[in-house]
């Protein structure tokens, strides 16, 4: 029997009981609907929580702490951060470095007059590797980033840094520009631009004979803000520690600073180890706690939310499968009744000479097509109640929200291509397993039998 011959019988076969036929392809209808909905809402939850963990920041980045609650811990100092580049699957180890000695402003230079930098260099000014300031994610809007070749003090700015540039001659609020657009829509000019203007880092002391040490800085490129790098991305500076420890060194001697350093040499409060690849965090992490310093990394969440996706998946999943339970045993039951119906036809087939496998892959092709017709279609209820879902929770509810002036979709529902496929061959694998044991009854019939009961 040819393969088409086989699919016009079963089709013909299946039309002949239209009512029975239409209500059993509803149940496969629902049970596909329940089980693929059902894992949306899962993927959904998936893509929430990645969305939250890339939010996070690198998730190849570590950072180390300088505390472990153990007195006769290491501090982190220079050669520790050589044992972390040390390490296997490490690209780059470097502190983070926020002088506790300055206080410092940044000033605006030239015949057009003084502006000063309100932020403080202890929060905002962010001293590292000159080398590890390209690994370390900042995210260039324009220019570039320090080299080594670099004579001058180079720094890379925060987005907003020209808008933290106040005029000390005006009174509060006058004294500033806003980053922020008017009622307009208008966001006016800052009064420095400081990828053009000369700038000036100044070392100043409170005290009333204290000196003050400074340096022309140039600003080689700006960075997108990122608050889960620091406020420097958003209104500071960021630059090779060398001269920021210059400049603190200059200071602390000018103004004869007592420093204890205990002859150990230079001690971080903070290193940040960025690692090759995601999948070799867990194992960095290790060694560096092994070595008693405390870590954080957002890879830390990214276990428990893989779990728990995994869970919640696995329960949605079930809860669908109990509606393609149901559908199976409808299947198996309109095949069974199909048998009965069909005893002289059967029997007639067996006389003809038809063979067994072929009686057999007839009733299999009908079973197999009410799953996977009721698959179709219940995929395409499916696409039409997540755009639904997805639509409502954005724009009705309220969930959207904007980033760059394009809307953001809150998600409830995402079905994607392999859920469509698994959906519709899980529910064609349903309607064949259903058949199987109603098939098998068919061929065992006796065709004498069949033919001389009807």
């Amino acid at each position: 029997m040819k393969i088409s011959d086989l699919l016009k019988l079963s089709t013909d076969n299946l039309k002949r009981r239209k009512g029975r036929t239409i209500l059993t392809v509803l149940g496969v209808i629902i049970g596909t609907c329940s089980i693929i909905m059902m894992m949306s809402i899962g993927e959904a939850i998936n893509k929430s929580n990645e969305d939250m963990i890339n939010n996070m920041g690198d998730l190849t980045q570590i950072t180390v702490y300088n505390y472990s609650g153990n007195p006769d811990q290491e501090p982190i100092t220079d050669d520790v951060i050589a044992q972390f580049q040390a390490m296997e699957d490490v690209k780059i180890a470097t502190p983070l470095y926020q002088s506790e000695y300055l206080n410092s402003i940044v000033v605006k230079g030239g015949n057009s007059g003084r502006y000063e930098w309100s932020g403080w260099v202890g929060n905002n000014i962010v001293g590292m590797y000159r080398e590890a300031i390209a690994e370390y994610g900042y995210e260039l809007i324009d220019g570039r980033y320090p080299e080594k070749n670099d004579k001058e003090f180079t720094v890379l700015a925060g987005e907003y840094a020209g808008y933290e540039f106040i005029n000390p001659k005006r009174q509060w609020p006058h004294n500033r520009v806003d980053a922020y657009p008017d009622e307009n829509g208008v966001i006016a000019d800052p009064f420095v631009d400081v990828t053009k203007d000369k700038l000036v880092m100044q070392a100043t002391s409170y005290e009333e004979d204290g000196k003050t040490v400074e340096k022309n800085i140039k600003v080689v490129g700006t960075v997108k803000e990122d608050w889960n790098k620091g406020y420097e991305t958003y209104g500071g500076f960021i630059m090779d520690m060398e001269d920021l420890i210059e400049l603190e060194e200059e200071y602390i001697k000018a103004n004869k600073i007592r420093v204890n350093n205990k002859g150990k040499g230079r001690e971080y409060s903070t290193a940040v180890v960025k690692v090759t690849d995601v999948k070799k965090v867990e194992g960095v992490i290790a060694a560096i706690e092994d070595m008693g310093y405390n870590t954080s990394s957002p890879t830390n969440w990214l276990d428990d939310l893989e779990q728990q996706s995994r869970t919640i998946q696995l329960i949605l999943g079930g809860l669908g499968s109990i509606a393609m339970l149901v559908a199976a045993i409808s299947i198996a039951n309109t095949m069974t009744m199909a048998i009965y119906e069909r005893r002289k036809e059967i029997g007639i087939m067996k006389v003809l000479g038809c063979e067994v496998k072929h009686i057999r892959a007839m009733f299999l092709t009908e079973s197999a097509g009410i799953g996977f017709f009721g698959g179709i279609v219940g995929l395409v209820i499916c696409y039409g109640l997540s755009f639904l879902l997805n639509y409502l929770a954005t724009y009705v509810l309220g969930g959207g929200y904007m980033v760059d002036g394009v809307m953001q979709k809150t998600y409830i529902s995402i079905i994607p291509l392999w859920l469509a496929v698994l959906g519709v061959g899980f529910s064609t694998l349903v309607g064949v397993i259903s058949g199987y044991i109603p098939a098998n009854k068919a061929v065992k019939i006796s065709a004498l039998t069949a033919i001389k009961n009807e």
